[in-house]
């Protein structure tokens, strides 16, 4: 098991027991008086649950309680969990912890729950000269993601329908530029630098799960679509 890239070996621990629990989804509706059928919304899926159970041994327990202690410093905030057994990797959140002694006084074993969920590594999709595409999303979570639009020739008024209730308009990119717009970090860039005024968008771009169908305004730009897949 890893912790923030972290083999939890180097704090003289493994993981003992990994307890992987879904989200609590409740589908959320109305039944209006007289109505013959409900009215039924849009269902926010939130985090799922973790338990984890982590055993320490050490030469005593002053050694072992300064082990876990340098191990219990990885939870201050979110922290990325690779667990032995299971695929992908899980955004942990930290919710309880609690220490429990073992009979010899060199062994521990520390409870803890996360809130959070498992993600994998980064996909991306490359579509040359397009001028519609569709794809389908892996995973089961929304997902932002990062679009780079490269100008095979000068763009102007460049847009990218499919993405959310707006198009994406590039109002004007030079030819060999490419331009990033970055629904993760909130950010649009040409080489770094700052470029909003080059983009026309309402929202950033957040793939739903299932089939996306996207439109282009012309053939003359490279689009990438990069996300990183998501798990309920």
């Amino acid at each position: 098991m890893k912790v923030n890239n972290i083999d939890i070996r180097k704090y003289d621990a493994k993981q003992l027991k990994a307890d992987v629990q879904p989200p609590s989804i409740s589908v959320n509706y109305e039944w209006v008086t007289s109505a013959v059928l409900p009215t039924e919304f849009e269902t926010a899926v939130q985090m799922g649950h973790l338990k984890l159970s982590i055993y320490f041994k050490g030469k005593d327990r002053n050694s072992i309680i300064r082990s876990a202690s340098e191990f219990m410093m990885n939870f201050t905030k979110s922290c990325v969990l690779e667990l032995d057994g299971y695929k992908g990797k899980y955004r942990g959140f930290m919710t309880t912890n609690d220490y429990e002694k073992k009979n010899v006084k060199d062994r521990y074993v520390i409870n803890i729950e996360f809130d959070g969920f498992f993600y994998d590594d980064d996909l991306s999709i490359t579509f040359d000269g397009k001028t519609s595409a569709s794809f389908y999303k892996v995973g089961t979570r929304d997902t932002p993601c990062v679009i780079e639009v490269y100008a095979k020739s000068e763009l102007t008024n460049y847009k990218i329908a499919g993405l959310g209730n707006d198009s994406i308009i590039i109002e004007s990119l030079a030819a060999g530029k490419t331009v990033i717009i970055d629904a993760k970090t909130g950010l649009v860039t040409i080489d770094g630098a700052n470029a909003f005024e080059k983009v026309d968008l309402w929202e950033f771009p957040i793939l739903k799960s299932g089939e996306t169908t996207l439109t282009f305004s012309s053939t003359k730009a490279i689009v990438t679509i990069r996300y990183t897949p998501m798990w309920i």
